[in-house]
């Protein structure tokens, strides 16, 4: 009887002892596990990689930098709410600040048309904090032209533009409706052009100036042949001056020396 007896607690202990391992052992494969979840994983190198969207974020999970195809590329963040985007999706790279707006980005297209003419072209876009747009660097053709440039733009800030333009959508046609547009494009709802600086479809190369309802106002330009001009024009786009001015209209006094 005591044999029995010192052999049950002989068990006992053994098996405390059991239970005190298991639980020190599985206490130190959860620290394990969340050191391996917290520490930075190693660097991998791949010599090549199929992906179709690669998404740049902060350790806090905040996109800065997206990389995609074209049925992959995101809409639009502008104010914090996703736009739908105008015009068709293409590949690129879009950039983005710290609230998660949208900032700018770089899309690209090639293809051909109907008649076999080239349709591509490459857009690399600035925008303004809480807008669209500011500063463009393109090139794009079609049609059998072809223009690249740089182009500087105008254009408000969503928040204040936005609520006009959804308003002059759902008013009713008549002089309110107008001044809903007016105060529209006075917001800078209306993207405008301000400076363009590049080659023009007709070949020449160009320096247009405009104002702030995107009218041209100082046009520069050489043709392909070499010849130089500059215009001045008024706010109905005739010139108001041209130069230079022919050779027989120059006095003596004017001649450069």
């Amino acid at each position: 009887m005591d044999q029995d007896q010192a052999l049950i607690r002989e068990l006992q202990r053994q098996n405390r002892l059991l239970r005190t391992v298991a639980a020190v052992g599985a206490a130190m494969l959860a620290v394990g596990v969340l050191a391996a979840a917290t520490s930075t994983a190693p660097r991998g190198k791949f010599s090549e990689i199929d992906v179709e969207r690669i998404n740049i974020v902060t350790p806090e999970g905040k996109t800065d930098l997206v990389i995609a195809n074209r049925e992959r590329i995101p809409q639009p963040v502008i104010g914090g709410k996703e736009v739908k985007r105008d015009g068709p999706a293409r590949p690129g790279m879009i950039f983005y600040n710290a609230t998660g707006d949208e900032i700018g980005g770089l899309i690209f297209e090639g293809k051909l048309d109907a008649e076999g003419r080239p349709v591509a072209g490459m857009h690399f876009s600035m925008d303004r904090f809480g807008g669209d747009q500011q500063l463009a660097l393109g090139h794009y053709e079609q049609n059998g032209h072809m223009t690249s440039g740089l182009n500087i733009y105008d254009r408000g800030l969503v928040k204040d533009y936005d609520p006009l333009w959804k308003a002059y959508q759902s008013a009713t046609e008549g002089p309110a409706k107008d001044d809903l547009l007016r105060r529209w494009k006075e917001a800078g709802g209306e993207q405008t052009r301000r400076l363009f600086v590049g080659r023009t479809p007709g070949k020449s190369s160009a320096v247009i100036l405009a104002d702030a309802q995107g009218r041209p106002k100082i046009i520069m330009t050489v043709t392909p042949e070499g010849q130089p001009s500059l215009d001045f024009l008024d706010a109905d786009g005739k010139i108001t001056m041209h130069l230079p001015q022919p050779a027989a209209a120059l006095t003596s006094d004017s001649k450069v020396k």
